[in-house]
């Protein structure tokens, strides 16, 4: 339910493409910042959209199919 989740997911794809490769501490965040800046609002959105609340307002906060 939580869109986040999938934002570090492209996030980790796209950084495992990621050329080169960071070999350390800066590099990686260097990395990191550039991938972040590259994932547009409409990805953001949607997530966003695609989240289940009803069926979570539903299952009273408990387990749903999604």
């Amino acid at each position: 339910m939580n869109p986040i989740e999938h934002l570090w997911e492209i996030l980790q794809r796209e950084l495992n493409a990621f050329q080169p490769r960071p070999t350390t501490a800066p590099q990686l965040e260097q990395a990191i910042r550039q991938i972040w800046t590259t994932i547009n609002m409409a990805t953001v959105n949607r997530l966003v959209r695609s989240m289940r609340c009803q069926a979570l307002v539903n299952a009273n906060g408990g387990h749903t199919r999604y």
